[in-house]
């Protein structure tokens, strides 16, 4: 039921074969709009229960894996659907990094490492730290192997995604919702028998150890309160790669000043070390379960969100575009500088760059190279492509292209040229 379709799997292909100013995967826009021609409709999503029913309670199941579109799924619902009733959204993702609204992607993770591994950074709304999400590490037994017996093998579980939107009654509707939900995720938490419990602002803990993180947004309404609602989500770690933690978020860039949040680091705990068969079916059948049972005198309406019937929403599909353009995941990133320097065997070179929105608004090469007429080529194209040059390989790939163009022609300017340039390039891209 909660395991991607091969449908979602062709169609998330499909949206990759084109990248919006960089290399990661992003939606590209001539298929936004081919989904958007499927429906011109408005009408109230099928998979609810119908708006006259206020005495209800949903809860979805999202097929997709692609996290750029399960935030925008979660965005229509809590942005552009009258929701009447409470509804809890779950979901998972292939291999990604969530950053929050304001965070700077390069401060926080290894930008080129993503692109490399084809890991999806995605930006969120709402606010907090940087998170790494995935399907799960490698397969394995639930129980020791004892000789001469079977045991049985626990698939992938990675984490499971939560989403709570709670409609408010009125302006006066002050209930602590978040506290609320942290209680059916406590309570589901409590099914496999793990006593968990809240800590600080956003966590759940289980012996001191985190094992979910969560945001919280309140969107107003009208003076009259029509419209008020709150949105709460974040994950729960079941057998997430920790490994990749590592890999993609732990950052050594001691000279780079951000006026960023960085995420604060905390010790973490895979459910699955104390419950070796959980699972993200398990889990979500657990959390809904709590849900319905902390909602009891309501009717539960339970559906599986599939790919193929959210493309058919053209408003929803417009959020997705939104959320795979390289303007939303990178150019929202606060401004920052960046100092690089390595000793090659021909120079010393030092990198000085300014970022804002992702694009280098300055930069300045410095080295005692002999060849000064690379450097010089390198410094007329920073000052000539400022504002222009993207903070990326792609933008690395365009300096130095453009500063190649200025070093042809003159035999002399060959090493320069086809040696030094080449391996400049290679450094730069890796250390960015």
């Amino acid at each position: 039921m909660l395991s991607a379709a091969t449908q979602s799997l062709s169609r998330t292909a499909r949206r990759c074969k084109t990248c919006v100013r960089s290399a990661l995967p992003a939606l590209p826009r001539s298929a936004a709009l081919r989904a958007r021609s499927l429906c011109t409709s408005s009408a109230w999503p099928s998979f609810l229960a119908p708006p006259t029913a206020t005495d209800a309670i949903d809860i979805l199941y999202a097929e997709s894996e692609d996290i750029l579109l399960n935030l925008a799924t979660e965005e229509y619902l809590f942005e552009h659907v009258d929701i009447r009733n409470p509804l809890l959204l779950l979901w998972r993702n292939r291999p990604c990094i969530i950053i929050g609204k304001h965070q700077n992607p390069w401060k926080e993770c290894r930008v080129q490492l993503l692109e490399q591994d084809g890991v999806t950074l995605a930006r969120r709304p709402t606010g907090g730290g940087c998170v790494y999400r995935d399907l799960g590490a490698t397969p394995r037994p639930t129980q020791p192997p004892h000789i001469g017996t079977q045991h049985h093998v626990a698939a992938p579980a990675g984490d499971s995604g939560f989403s709570f939107i709670n409609p408010h009654a009125s302006v006066e509707d002050q209930r602590d919702y978040k506290t609320m939900n942290n209680g059916v995720l406590l309570e589901a938490l409590a099914r496999f028998g793990l006593g968990a419990e809240m800590s600080g602002r956003n966590d759940l803990t289980v012996d001191g150890r985190k094992v979910s993180g969560s945001a919280y947004k309140l969107r107003l309404g009208s003076a009259g309160g029509a419209g008020r609602r709150s949105l709460h989500h974040g994950t729960m770690l079941l057998d997430v790669d920790l490994a990749a933690l590592g890999r993609y978020l732990t950052v050594n860039k001691l000279k780079m000043q951000s006026k960023g949040v960085a995420s604060v680091a905390a010790r973490v705990l895979n459910l699955r070390e104390r419950v070796p068969s959980i699972s993200h079916d398990a889990f979500c059948d657990a959390a809904a379960a709590a849900f319905e049972a902390k909602w009891e005198s309501r009717s539960a309406s339970r559906r599986t969100l599939s790919v193929s019937e959210l493309d058919r929403i053209p408003q929803l599909m417009q959020i997705y575009e939104r959320y795979s353009e390289w303007e939303w995941r990178f150019g929202k990133s606060p401004s920052f500088s960046h100092s690089l320097e390595h000793k090659f065997g021909w120079a010393l070179v030092d990198v000085q760059l300014e970022v804002a929105n992702g694009v280098v608004a300055r930069g300045r090469v410095y080295s005692d190279c002999l060849v000064p007429s690379l450097i010089d080529a390198l410094n007329d194209e920073l000052a000539a492509g400022a504002g222009s040059l993207t903070y990326d390989s792609r933008g690395v790939a365009d300096l130095c292209s453009r500063a190649r163009a200025r070093l042809e022609g003159e035999a002399s300017l060959q090493v320069a040229r086809d040696c030094y340039l080449p391996e400049l390039q290679e450094w730069l891209t890796a250390a960015l």
